[in-house]
């Protein structure tokens, strides 16, 4: 829904200060680097070789194309600092061809500023409360074929990998809200432990589209996942906290857990 999305990509007052760091504040100084100079005091200074300061025509047309692409790349956006990160990226595209197309020598001061940026200022990772168990090497295997009647939710994913960076927070909230002693979550980084792609069927090469990939088990079988691979491709999904809600069944799942819970069905105790 509307609302939905709208929520997805406002971050609530307790969340802004996750911004407050050298990443989001220089990839915003690059992100406007643009604007701020050509139609401003700066002007002069940065455009000394023009005879104009006024944002032309063409120049007009590429940041209403920019402003398209946003919005449509946004759609696909898990949360919030995903949103942020797909504006930065065209922002900086955008600059990019601006800065060349205004003369070449900004063109290539701009692309080292954009380099030091990724460089000194990389994103950070997600290091917010969570109740997730990392398993390494083949632990995970083994955990499932217990068959102990726990219900695990488990990321396979790959430290690598933007997208995986981007759902960790989403991941960590549901961790936080669905966690029961016989529903737990966990991750395994098949960018380190790649023989287990194998064994989950999770292709981990660098141009894979199936990571992240989030799969449920119940007694060492697995029940659902997403994405789906189908004729070989993996279907694009967007995983926001909604969607793993509402495609994965987790609300159902977590209610079962807690009813056999209540009635004494087997389960392990919840990890920390």
């Amino acid at each position: 829904s509307v609302h939905s999305q709208v929520e997805m990509i406002i971050p609530r007052i307790d969340e802004l200060k996750q911004i407050l760091n050298g990443h989001y504040i220089i990839n915003s100084l690059l992100s406007l680097s643009f604007i701020m100079t050509r139609g401003t005091a700066l002007c002069p200074y940065v455009f000394w070789f023009g005879s104009t300061c006024e944002v032309d025509s063409r120049e007009r047309e590429i940041l209403m194309f920019l402003s398209v692409m946003i919005v449509w790349k946004g759609r696909k956006a898990s949360n919030w600092l995903h949103y942020l990160s797909t504006v930065f990226m065209f922002s900086k595209l955008a600059n990019l061809i601006l800065f060349f197309r205004a003369d070449l020598v900004l063109g290539v001061i701009y692309s080292l500023l954009i380099i030091l940026q990724m460089v000194i200022f990389p994103e950070p990772v997600y290091d917010g409360p969570e109740n997730v168990t990392y398993f390494q090497g083949a632990e995970l295997y083994e955990e499932l074929t217990k068959k102990n009647g726990t219900r695990w939710v488990i990321e396979f994913y790959a430290s690598w990998s933007p997208e995986c960076r981007h759902i960790a927070p989403v991941f960590a909230k549901l961790s936080e809200k669905l966690s029961l002693p016989n529903m737990k979550f966990g991750k395994l980084d098949l960018g380190r432990w790649p023989n287990e792609a194998n064994k989950f069927y999770v292709n981990a090469a660098a141009t894979s589209r199936q990571l992240p990939t989030i799969c449920v088990f119940q007694d060492g079988k697995e029940v659902v996942r997403r994405p789906v691979v189908k004729n070989q491709r993996a279907v694009p999904f967007v995983f926001s906290e909604e969607n793993c809600i509402r495609e994965l069944g987790l609300w159902e799942i977590h209610n079962k857990a807690n009813e056999t819970k209540k009635k004494g069905g087997k389960g392990e105790k919840k990890n920390n």
